[in-house]
């Protein structure tokens, strides 16, 4: 597939990486962090780290060339370390292409058939950084996007199947009216196949997210373990907080609860005890009690000093 049948990216998802780059920005303390995208021979910034001293702007496309730190990760599809160009020959003329940042960490953004998307990099003008203590999470954070990326790509598959089974609803609908045949009938095959399919792509949607959620948070709670200030500990709440709560109008994440623990916690909302939920849903009060267990956990619900209902009702 080609890059102009590529989904375009929403902003929910573009926010998303928004926080992402200035909270690495935050805890690295390097000027810059990017994500750029690539379009053939040409390349832009997509996103870059909201602070004064960051040099970068956004301009559209430009052309590449080897000069580029960028170029040379879009084109290896591999991680790029230069710690000072000034004293590499192979990238002395970069600082005057990339607003005289000296130091470089860039890893390759790639749509899931290896098609190359870009590149999320870090960038500073001094070698003292925290860049290659936090190399790790930023790892992390590249892997999280390519499973966007991913996932975008599946939802763009499903819409274009959709609009394709929609098409051929409306076909049959002719053909079976022109036919004197049972139109109903067929109709309500075919939306039962539509119905499945969005059921198939949220559940997809669903563990995807779960699946990007297991592999950050274990990597937060060791940070949490080490010595941090209070500016670094703030950031790592923030992430914490975007990784386990949607961003959207639903109350509860459904990326997050199973569809038995949606149910229980909007019960939990209606001040319902666990007994009176497990006699509402024809379960044990122990089987009641585990899920209450499982949704404080998923939701990142440490302390047992938090209320579970008030925690809930704040989503809403």
């Amino acid at each position: 597939m080609n890059t102009q049948q590529r989904p375009s990216v929403p902003k929910a998802l573009l926010n998303k990486w928004q926080h992402i780059v200035d909270l690495l920005a935050q805890l690295s303390h390097t000027r810059a962090v990017l994500i750029t995208r690539v379009r053939q021979d040409d390349i832009c910034l997509l996103l870059g780290n909201r602070s004064e001293d960051n040099p970068f702007q956004k301009k559209g496309y430009n052309k590449r060339c080897s000069d580029m730190y960028c170029d040379h990760v879009i084109r290896s599809q591999k991680p790029l370390l230069v710690e000072d160009a000034t004293q590499s020959s192979a990238w002395q003329n970069a600082p005057q292409i990339e607003c005289d940042m000296t130091f470089y960490l860039g890893f390759p953004l790639r749509w899931p058939d290896g098609e190359p998307f870009g590149t999320i990099c870090l960038m500073d003008q001094k070698q003292e950084n925290n860049a290659l203590q936090y190399r790790p999470l930023i790892e992390e954070f590249q892997a999280l996007i390519n499973n966007d990326l991913m996932l975008l790509q599946d939802l763009e598959s499903h819409h274009q199947q959709q609009i394709h089974l929609e098409k051929t609803l409306e076909q049959k609908s002719q053909e079976i009216a022109a036919q004197s045949t049972d139109l109903d009938e067929i109709n309500t095959a075919l939306r039962v196949l539509l119905r499945q399919r969005e059921y198939d792509r949220k559940e997809m949607q669903s563990e995807a997210s779960e699946e990007l959620r297991r592999i950050v948070l274990p990597h937060l709670d060791e940070l949490e373990q080490s010595p941090l200030n209070t500016v670094q500990q703030n950031c790592l709440e923030r992430l914490r907080h975007q990784l386990t709560v949607k961003t959207d109008n639903q109350a509860i994440s459904t990326t997050l609860l199973s569809p038995t623990e949606q149910k229980i916690a909007r019960y939990i909302q209606q001040d319902k005890s666990s007994k009176e939920i497990a006699d509402q849903m024809h379960l044990a009060k122990c089987t009641v009690d585990f899920h209450r267990q499982n949704i404080r956990k998923k939701l990142g619900i440490k302390s047992a000093s938090v209320n579970l209902k008030s925690y809930l009702m704040s989503l809403v």
